[in-house]
């Protein structure tokens, strides 16, 4: 499997996930949603660990608004 396309398996499973649009991601992300798109269909990205520590430091960020919600119930 080549790191484009695991890349893409990551960002899907990270979206898929978090119930996010492609353009929602993209824009969470800060970058186009067509490049968003190409992402996910294995095209790559320049920047593939900037991505990816990107994808961790929101889901971590979801997870704690998450774990708030769940304690203020």
């Amino acid at each position: 499997m080549s790191e484009n396309e695991k890349l893409a398996q990551e960002v899907k499973a990270w979206r898929a996930e978090a119930g996010f649009t492609a353009e929602a991601a993209a824009k969470l992300l800060g970058i186009p949603k067509r490049t968003f798109e190409g992402i996910e269909q294995g095209r790559g990205f320049p920047y593939p660990l900037l991505l990816r520590v990107a994808i961790q430091i929101n889901a971590l960020s979801l997870k704690a608004m998450q774990e708030q919600s769940s304690q203020s119930d």
